[in-house]
């Protein structure tokens, strides 16, 4: 818990706490069941052409993916994703920066009336939302969007902040080996995967919070 509270996210083994995503999930925290989405995805590398734009594998296939939050077009995003690796590929690393320090200098009056929404409504509704909640930060640049001048020039500063962000570096490299994000105080992201990365499979699960 320190050093998920330090850096925004924890490596570990996963082997002590099972041997499946779930059950590491289950021992760990309170795992998030919805009908929307499976409770455990597979990520796999994909080429774009044969996926749904609605997924960021559809948008950039193999190339980089951009820093995000999980689900930031939810009213309130999950709490801590949690990632396992199934087969290793030591060439694709998961990116993490603190989102604190991309909002560093922000006015909090300011943070407050820029307004942003879904790309897509949610449920049948498109509520606002705003970056920063007070106890979490959200950030996506392709599925929610600016409603208001302040929303927009707020958006501007974030990219161009994420963009020359120093960032942690991380690489699953064995199986079972599991990364646990706070996807309320940390952003994330993937780098390109080459060739020699194709064979990487992860799986995903979200926790509301953690046991201990």
């Amino acid at each position: 818990m320190q050093k998920l509270t330090e850096y925004g996210y924890v490596q570990f083994d996963g082997q002590p706490f099972g041997n499946s995503t779930m059950e590491i999930g289950t021992n760990i925290g309170m795992v998030i069941t919805l009908p929307i989405i499976k409770t455990v995805q597979e990520l796999t590398p994909s080429n774009r052409a044969s996926l749904e734009a609605s997924s960021y594998s559809g948008n950039y296939g193999l190339e980089e993916f951009p820093f995000h939050s999980d689900m930031a077009h939810w009213f309130q995003p999950p709490r801590y994703l949690l990632l396992c690796c199934r087969v290793p590929a030591i060439s694709v690393e998961t990116r993490i920066v603190k989102s604190e320090q991309i909002f560093e200098g922000e006015e909090t009056n300011d943070l407050r009336r820029a307004l942003f929404r879904p790309r897509r409504r949610l449920n049948g509704r498109l509520s606002h939302l705003r970056l920063f909640e007070g106890d979490f930060y959200r950030w996506d640049s392709l599925y929610i969007e600016p409603i208001n001048k302040l929303g927009v020039s707020l958006r501007s500063r974030i990219i161009d902040r994420l963009a020359n962000a120093n960032y942690e570096a991380i690489v699953l490299g064995y199986s079972n080996q599991c990364l646990l994000i706070d996807n309320w105080q940390t952003f994330h992201a993937r780098s390109a995967v080459t060739s020699e990365g194709m064979n990487r499979k992860l799986e995903r699960l979200y926790l509301s919070g953690l046991k201990g």
